[in-house]
C-alpha cells in the first residue's frame, strides 16, 4: 500500500436474513404498498432500515439515490437495490419479484373483470383516507433520513434548498443531484483522492415479440417517476399501435393507480387486451427487466466508487438533495391530499401515532382507509 493510499474497504457483513426471509417481507411489502413511488420508498425505509436493520441508512440512501438517477420506477429499483446489498443477485433477484408480484396479480384479476364485465372497482372512499396517512409516512421518512444524509450546516443547508426546488419549483432532480454533487465536491474535496388465456392458442410470436420490444424500451425510458409512463404510453399504445381506445387506456391507468406497488404495472393491462394472459406476462417482465439491469450495473458501480474519497464527497451532497427531495415532494401532495379539514385532521393523526406512539403504518393505513370509506357514506369532508 503507498504512502496517503486509502486501505480498501471491506464489504459489509451479511445480515442474518435468509432469501426466505427477504421473499416474505417484500411480498408483504409489495401487498400494502399504496400511495405512489414516494410512500413505497417511505415504507421501505421505515421496514427494512430501522426496524430489521438489513441495511444501513447510509446503504439506503445510496440505493435511492441511483434509484432516482436511472431510468425505471423507483420503488421497484429500491426494492432491488436493497436485495442486492443483502444477498447480491440472489437477494436482487428475490426482493424485485416478490414486491412486484401482488401488484401483478391483483392487476391480472382487476384486468379480467374489466374486459369480462366492463367495471373498475369504486374505491374512492378507501384512498380519501389513505392519502394523507401515505403523505404522513413520507414527511416523516424524509425527517428521519436527514439524521443521516444532512448532519452539518452546509447539508443541511443542500436539503433545504432541494425541498424548495422540488416543492415550489418542480426543479428536474438529475440537474439538482449534479448540482448538489458538485457543491459538495468543493466544499468537502479530500486531500489525497484515490479516483387470451393459456388454454386458448397462442398469439403470434411477431405480436409477442412487439410487445416485448415495446415494454423493453419503455421501462428503459422512465425518468423522473412512474407517472411519465401516461403521455409515452398514450402515446404509441393509443394513437399509434392502436392497441387500446383512449377510454380503455384511461381505465387501465386507474387500475394501475388503486393496486400496490409501482404504477407501470398498468403494462399487464395492455398486454393483456393484446395477447391475453401471456401477453399480460410478457408485457410485465419486459418493462420492469432493465430495471434489474441498471441497479445490478449501479451497484457495481457505486461498490467501486466507494473507495474515491472524492466520490464519496460529492454523495454527501446528492444524498442531502435526495432527502430535501423527498421533503419538497410532500409541499405539492399536501395540497392534492389536505383540501379539508378531514384529510388534515388524518395526516396529524398518523404523524404523531407514527412518531410519538411508534404504530405500524400497516394498522394506521388500514384505520385511516376505513375512515375515509365512513366519511364517503356520511358525507363527512
Amino acid at each position: 500500500m503507498t504512502p496517503g493510499s486509502q486501505p480498501p474497504l471491506q464489504d459489509a457483513p451479511v445480515p442474518a436474513c435468509t432469501l426466505a426471509e427477504l421473499g416474505k417481507q417484500f411480498l408483504r411489502l409489495g401487498c400494502i404498498g399504496f400511495g405512489g413511488p414516494l410512500a413505497h420508498v417511505a415504507l421501505l425505509q421505515q421496514e427494512i432500515v430501522q426496524k430489521r436493520r438489513w441495511i444501513s441508512p447510509e446503504q439506503f440512501l445510496e440505493g435511492f439515490t441511483l434509484a432516482q438517477v436511472f431510468p425505471g420506477p423507483l420503488s421497484t429499483q429500491v426494492a432491488i437495490y436493497i436485495g442486492y446489498r443483502v444477498r447480491k443477485i440472489h437477494g436482487a433477484l428475490i426482493t424485485g419479484c416478490a414486491f412486484i408480484l401482488p401488484a401483478f396479480l391483483l392487476m391480472v384479476a382487476l384486468t379480467w373483470m374489466y374486459f369480462r364485465f366492463g367495471m373498475v372497482p369504486a374505491v374512492e372512499g378507501l384512498f380519501y383516507g389513505m392519502t394523507p396517512a401515505v403523505l404522513a409516512m413520507i414527511a416523516l421518512s424524509g425527517y428521519s433520513l436527514s439524521k443521516t444524509a444532512a448532519p452539518d450546516w452546509s447539508l443541511r443547508c443542500i436539503a433545504l434548498a432541494s425541498a424548495v426546488g422540488v416543492g415550489f419549483y418542480s426543479m428536474n432532480i438529475i440537474l439538482l443531484f449534479a448540482l448538489a454533487g458538485l457543491v459538495t465536491l468543493v466544499l468537502h474535496s479530500p486531500g489525497n483522492p484515490s479516483t387470451s388465456t393459456w388454454l386458448a392458442a397462442l398469439p403470434p410470436i411477431p405480436l409477442l415479440a412487439q410487445l416485448t420490444w415495446y415494454f423493453l424500451k419503455v421501462g428503459s425510458l422512465i425518468f423522473g417517476g412512474g407517472m411519465v409512463i401516461v403521455p409515452l404510453l398514450e402515446q404509441e399504445v393509443v394513437n399509434g399501435l392502436g392497441w387500446l381506445t383512449h377510454r380503455e387506456f384511461l381505465d387501465g391507468l386507474a387500475l394501475g393507480q388503486i393496486t400496490p406497488g409501482p404504477v407501470v404495472i398498468t403494462a399487464a393491462f395492455i398486454g393483456y387486451k393484446v395477447a391475453g394472459f401471456l401477453g399480460t406476462l410478457v408485457a410485465t417482465v419486459a418493462i420492469f427487466f432493465p430495471s434489474f439491469v441498471f441497479v445490478f450495473i449501479g451497484s457495481a458501480f457505486m461498490q467501486r466508487f466507494e473507495r474515491s474519497l472524492r466520490i464519496q464527497a460529492a454523495f454527501k451532497g446528492i444524498n442531502a438533495a435526495a432527502v430535501g427531495a423527498v421533503l419538497g415532494s410532500c409541499i405539492p401532495l399536501s395540497r392534492v391530499a389536505l383540501t379539508s379539514a378531514f384529510p388534515l385532521l388524518l395526516f396529524a393523526a398518523a404523524l404523531i401515532a407514527m412518531l410519538r406512539y411508534e404504530t405500524g403504518f400497516v394498522k394506521i393505513l388500514a384505520g385511516s382507509a376505513m375512515l375515509g370509506l365512513a366519511s364517503t357514506w356520511l358525507g363527512i369532508g
